[in-house]
């Protein structure tokens, strides 16, 4: 058996013995670890699990309920949890397909998701390793707050925006900082938002919503031009032979 498949069957029992005295266990616990460590061999085998995990869970709950003494309930609460764990890890020796109907069951937790951003650098080395994101990149960023918040005339005189922003290397870039700036300011209690309306939202919006020199001079609020801007032109450098 390798780590993995033990790391798994730590993690479902830990999450069963935490969940074991809610609602969450007649809803999915009792009836899934019954027929998981039954394993489709027999109605006697799936009763009698039945009648094990309705045991340890009331020696569980009768320990929680008694839990005066925190250090005793707490040790007894783990003794419990090593031996669901005992019972899901002798199944999986047991049982070659036991992993698969296990990780079925209780899928693993999804590696928390990198923020996107357009910026030339991927955002968690723009904020550093301890940055928590409200919002999970500069794509929900736009659609869950900059596009209900902002409301202006788009009549393509006094401004512009195209609903395919990110198709402009400009605009992606700029609304990326926009996003980076909002999620470190957001967390100043006083001045935080004024300074990011003030020094970053409109400075860069006017740029943006420019119907005429902005990026999106080529496209409207109806629909992305299919030629928008070329980049600026670039002679490659060569560095004088001295």
């Amino acid at each position: 058996m390798n780590s993995s498949a033990i790391e798994h069957a730590q993690r479902v029992a830990a999450q069963v013995t935490a969940e074991a005295a809610g609602e969450e266990w007649k809803r999915h616990h009792h009836m899934t670890l019954t027929f998981f460590l039954a394993g489709a061999r027999s109605s006697h085998e799936e009763d009698h699990h039945a009648r094990q995990l309705d045991d340890w869970r009331k020696r569980l709950v009768d320990c929680l309920e008694a839990g005066a003494y925190a250090k005793v309930t707490d040790a007894k609460v783990a003794e419990l949890q090593e031996q669901l764990q005992g019972w899901i890890l002798w199944e999986l020796r047991y049982r070659d397909d036991a992993l698969d109907s296990l990780v079925k069951a209780y899928p693993p937790p999804k590696p928390p998701r990198e923020p996107r951003s357009l910026f030339p650098m991927p955002a968690a080395e723009v904020h550093g390793d301890q940055a928590e994101f409200y919002f999970a990149d500069v794509f929900d960023f736009v659609t869950g707050y900059l596009a209900h918040t902002i409301r202006r005339p788009l009549d393509g005189t006094s401004a512009t925006w195209c609903p395919r922003w990110w198709d402009h290397p400009e605009a992606g870039a700029r609304l990326s900082a926009l996003w980076l700036a909002w999620e470190q300011l957001r967390l100043e209690p006083m001045l935080g938002m004024t300074t990011w309306w003030i020094q970053h939202a409109d400075p860069h919006l006017r740029i943006l919503m420019d119907p005429k020199q902005g990026p999106f001079a080529a496209c409207s609020p109806e629909g992305h031009t299919q030629t928008p801007f070329g980049p600026l032109p670039n002679d490659p450098y060569e560095p004088a032979q001295g």
